[in-house]
């Protein structure tokens, strides 16, 4: 996706755990904090910009650390604590704000000083009136203010309308289970009435307002979609020519809205729907609504930009490929691309390193890519031919996880926007795309016809749909201002076999790949029968009650359980009673993955049985031999960990196998199992296991030929200025205390989405970066000292890279021409 243009503000995350140590009253530096790894950076979101007009300041002047704060909860006596006395850290008394669904998922919190709290609390309440709603979802709609967000301009006019509903029948898989049992049950449905809420978090707008945005941006194109916040506002908006459906398809001048008021068709920019606005019942009308923004500090904002062009090719994932049936045949095309692209990496030559990193005049590599494109003479550069080694293996074991590159992309997806005209007008509802259809201009200017569509996360062959392409004039003209973005029908069950999908700013993967078009099998959509929780007028206390269910979500955990479900499976016949349980067991995975989110809402159910992954739970031989307790092999790619509990075990079993047979004699049969029963990951025929062993076998034995050269003189790339000794010690001092910091904030990714592990590891070159010149000011001899210290010395050449990158590709531009 394109991306906003927003600052970012450095703030303290600090876990309980350390703040109870100090009696909940912490002093710290930044410097330390930052050497600890408890410094993030936050892009600039509504809350930010609400500050800075309660301080009557202007926001670049402020230190958004004094402000927000960030907690790690370790436990619910720490949680407990803080949420009701607040903690100090540098001698600011800092209380709960809001828990965002991320933060929570995260065990993460977000505070804010005491000094502004009630009034920031006040203006995000933006004068609406209390009506009864689900704790979480007022929380969950609060934390809207958060999300990382860039201001626009504001629409002329805008109307509200009622959700726009069609009612469709299809077979589908109804997943039941009161919440007092662990046991869901599995219940096909044939021609089942549902209803698609066709609008579900999208809207549309006038063709010159998205020119006006795009503005607003500084995009030099027009989006297809742009993904909008205000209060209580959240969904995707996309440019549809209103005026000209009003003029063909309508004989009146007025429409009327959502709260029963008439509006001139001349004055609308917008329309959006109730599942956008989402306490629209808490304001008196649209005026009431948007005075009330104003008053209170609100803007229209945009958090995700349609980008102008999408890749023609994207890496699968293991989630997309395990519930697919493949045979030998299948496997070797299926990855051939990905081998081909590997093995010719493998070459070492220039021109190829080029192509396997990606780089060109249009791309936007990080500094060393630059350096290399630019001058032919850095292929010789130690650091850079380690580093185009590393992202050869990485990019070997990455295969072996599923990550094979097809013709394909992800998305933003939208419901139809003509079938919601359809709806503002009171017309019946027809719509452009009938059942099973699409449109994508990108596909169709592919002249593709069929694609398979997935969306993260998913756990059955339930979940993916096959589409037709179609792109006929009314299509090309009604839809030709949303470039790149994927129009579903409103007569299937798409959204339902996508994980529940609306159009707020889902992302969809499609791809034509022949072999994943072939086999494709239609299964009915699987729908969660879900538990609603009560609506209140939530208080304080309820609010932080839901913030403490939400902690912790399992919804990743749960998803691999389900893979390692389908490894087991692949020891068992199909029709055989083991495979069937294994297949019930991998459906009714979804209703577990739904209980987890769930939580939050203050549903507590019976989590998934134990005796479903534990060995030591099962009470019988049948449920031993269906247990889930192995991952498959192919995981032990994917964690570091794994495959280190892997060659253990190979150690360990070469040891046992050489003590009792010796080098000659082979072992028996006995010795066989018994050493399979002491293998830690399941070895399955599955097919992400078979894929796996697939790429082993392509590159056992292949050396790269990307080796060092001994002609590399780092002295060429210097400017040649003197410098002191002492200068040089000092530069040293600085690098050592970085290595720090990256080993710290190394520590933390595993807890951090990789966007906010990108995010800190930036923040750690921009602070060394600035250190460093704060120590040496001049550029030049910043520059040598660096060099002689990292290129005179085979150590930390990322210091060198991360500190003065950017003048290395200067230097080398120059050298080149």
């Amino acid at each position: 996706m394109a991306g906003i243009k927003v600052p970012q503000y450095d703030i303290f995350k600090i876990n309980t755990k350390k703040l109870r140590y100090y009696n909940w009253d912490l002093k710290i530096s930044k410097r330390d904090a930052f050497l600890c790894g408890e410094i993030v950076s936050l892009f600039e979101a509504q809350e930010f910009r609400l500050i800075s007009q309660i301080l009557d300041r202007p926001i670049s002047e402020i230190d958004f650390s004094q402000y927000i704060f960030v907690p790690e909860v370790e436990n619910k006596a720490d949680f407990k604590r803080i949420t009701s006395k607040g903690v100090k850290v540098n001698g600011i008394l800092f209380k709960r704000f809001v828990g965002t669904p991320n933060g929570l998922k995260h065990n993460t919190l977000m505070f804010v000083n005491v000094e502004v709290l009630d009034e920031l609390n006040r203006r995000c309440d933006c004068g609406r009136k209390a009506i009864p709603i689900i704790p979480s979802k007022l929380e969950a709609y609060k934390s809207l203010s958060c999300s990382a967000s860039q201001p626009i301009c504001s629409p002329k006019g805008i109307l509200v309308v009622p959700d726009c509903i069609t009612h469709i029948s299809e077979d589908v898989i109804n997943i039941d289970c009161p919440l007092d049992s662990a046991d869901p049950k599995i219940i096909p449905v044939e021609n089942e009435s549902l209803e698609n809420n066709t609008a579900d978090g999208f809207s549309i707008c006038t063709v010159d307002y998205m020119y006006r945005v795009a503005e607003s941006l500084g995009l030099d194109y027009l989006p297809g979609g742009v993904c909008l916040r205000n209060a209580w506002f959240k969904g995707m908006l996309y440019p549809f020519p209103i005026m000209e459906f009003f003029e063909t398809y309508y004989d009146k001048d007025n429409v009327t809205d959502i709260w029963g008021n008439e509006h001139n068709i001349a004055d609308i920019e917008m329309i959006t729907t109730e599942s956008s606005l989402k306490l629209w019942k808490a304001y008196d009308s649209i005026e009431d609504y948007i005075r009330l923004t104003e008053e209170n500090g609100y803007t229209w904002a945009v958090t995700k930009i349609s980008p102008r062009e999408l890749d023609d090719q994207r890496e699968l994932n293991y989630q997309y490929l395990q519930s697919y049936d493949f045979d030998d045949e299948d496997i070797e095309e299926l990855c051939a691309p990905t081998v081909q692209y590997l093995k010719d990496a493998l070459c070492g030559d220039y021109e190829s390193t080029l192509r396997f990193l990606g780089i060109s005049s249009n791309s936007e590599p990080n500094t060393w890519q630059r350096a290399l494109y630019e001058n032919p003479y850095m292929m010789g550069d130690p650091f850079i031919i380690d580093s185009v080694y590393r992202m050869i293996r990485k990019k070997i074991d990455n295969a072996k996880i599923g990550k094979l590159l097809v013709d394909g992309n992800y998305q933003i997806c939208s419901g139809d926007p003509f079938i919601l005209m359809e709806h503002v007008c009171g017309l019946p509802l027809k719509g452009l795309l009938k059942a099973g259809e699409i449109y994508s201009s990108y596909w169709s200017n592919k002249n593709t016809n069929d694609v398979v569509v997935f969306r993260s996360p998913m756990t059955s062959h339930n979940n993916i749909r096959r589409c037709e392409v179609v792109c006929q004039p009314e299509h090309a003209y009604w839809y030709q201002y949303m470039d790149g973005i994927m129009i579903l029908n409103g007569w299937d069950t798409m959204c339902q076999a996508l994980n529940g999908e609306d159009f707020d700013g889902d992302i969809n993967f499609s791809t034509n790949n022949p072999i994943l078009l072939k086999r494709y099998r239609k299964l009915p959509a699987l729908i969660c029968i879900q538990h609603n929780a009560s609506k209140i007028i939530p208080t304080e206390e309820d609010i932080v009650k839901s913030n403490w269910n939400g902690m912790g979500n399992q919804v990743g955990t749960i998803t691999n359980r389900i893979t390692t479900m389908m490894e087991t499976q692949s020891h068992f016949e199909k029709g055989s009673a083991e495979y069937d349980e294994l297949q019930r067991r991998i459906a009714a995975g979804q209703h577990f993955q739904q209980l987890e989110l769930d939580k939050i809402k203050g549903i507590l159910a019976e989590p998934m049985p134990k005796y479903w992954y534990d060995l030591h739970k099962c009470e019988n031989d049948f449920q031993r031999s269906i247990c889930a307790n192995k991952k498959p092999y192919f995981m032990i790619y994917v964690y570091d960990d794994y495959k280190a509990r892997y060659n253990k075990y190979l150690k360990e079993s070469e040891k046992t196998q050489q003590i009792t047979y010796g080098e000659v004699i082979e072992p028996d049969k006995e010795f066989l199992e018994y050493k399979e029963s002491r293998n830690p990951f399941g070895m399955g025929p599955c097919a992400m296991n078979r894929i796996c062993w697939y790429i082993e076998g392509q590159f056992k034995g292949i050396v790269s030929k990307v080796k060092r050269e001994s002609v590399f003189d780092y002295e060429l790339l210097k400017y040649g200025v003197s410098y002191s000794s002492d200068l040089k010690g000092k530069m040293q001092e600085l690098a050592n205390e970085y290595s720090i910091a990256v080993h710290e904030n190394l520590k933390n990714t595993d807890y951090l989405s990789r966007e906010q592990g990108n995010n800190n590891r930036k923040l750690v070159q921009r602070y060394y970066r600035q250190e460093a010149e704060k120590l040496i000011p001049n550029d030049e001899q910043r520059y040598d000292v660096i060099l002689d210290l990292y290129y005179g010395n085979a150590i930390n050449r990322q210091f060198c890279w991360d500190v003065i990158g950017e003048m290395i590709v200067t230097r080398v531009k120059d050298l080149q021409h």
